[in-house]
């Protein structure tokens, strides 16, 4: 259908050229005797239908790039209308006083207008249409550029993420260990602290034992030596 659809704009604009073509080349050809009807040169009669019919075309040219531009296009439709009906003007006056032949004499520069501004709308279509498509290329462009820095910065924080549980993972480990670590050494404590409770503890006995032996042979000594002074019954204990 895209294809068919080239072929007709394309087959369309050869023909509006074609009879753009054929407008001018008539009007330019009775413009060019009517200048040599007034006196002027034939070598350089050309120049009047090249200056008028030729002003059509560059003023047309002219309003399609205002469009394109976005730029006012008033005054360039005012030179485009002053110049064709200029050339209806002096193309009716090179006719016969018919008016059948005045109203032939009219029609190629009409028809030149007409044909150069449908072709003119033509190429304003076809040069919207391509900045359309150049404008949706460039931005499908940008997307995907935009894409691809998105997956790369996605990649580059789930490398970091990576590296992160890694790391959070090591760092359980080591207190893990260290969780171990003081278990173990608050079981050696409370072990250590048990042994030097009962030793304390045999100490304090042996010791109790000790005063208890001491009190009895004390006790004995002063039954059977009521009259020993002090001295006598350290000596006697030991």
């Amino acid at each position: 259908m895209q294809r068919i659809n080239h072929l007709i704009s394309l087959v369309s604009a050869l023909l509006v050229l074609f009879l753009a073509g054929s407008a001018f080349f008539l009007s330019f050809e009775s413009l060019r005797d009517l200048a040599v009807q007034i006196g002027i040169g034939e070598g350089i009669a050309w120049l009047y239908p090249a200056i008028i019919d030729g002003a059509i075309i560059v003023f047309s040219l002219s309003v399609l790039r205002a469009n394109l531009t976005r730029e006012r296009t008033v005054y360039p439709w005012v030179l485009v209308s002053v110049f064709t009906l200029l050339s209806v003007v002096l193309n009716i006056i090179h006719a016969q006083q018919e008016l059948l032949a005045q109203f032939l004499a009219a029609i190629p520069p009409i028809a030149l207008f007409l044909s150069f501004e449908l072709l003119l709308a033509q190429l304003k279509e076809t040069a919207v249409r391509l900045e359309a498509q150049n404008s949706l290329d460039e931005i499908v462009r940008e997307v995907r550029e935009k894409k691809s820095e998105l997956d790369k910065i996605v990649r580059e924080r789930s490398e970091t993420i990576e590296k992160l549980e890694g790391e959070i993972g090591r760092l359980t480990e080591q207190k893990s260990q260290l969780k171990s670590d003081i278990r173990n050494h608050s079981n050696g404590n409370g072990v250590q602290k048990a042994s030097e409770s009962d030793t304390i503890g045999r100490a304090r006995r042996q010791r109790t034992s000790k005063k208890q032996e001491a009190m009895q042979q004390l006790l004995e000594v002063i039954q059977t030596k009521s009259n020993a002074t002090l001295s006598e019954l350290a000596g006697e204990i030991g």
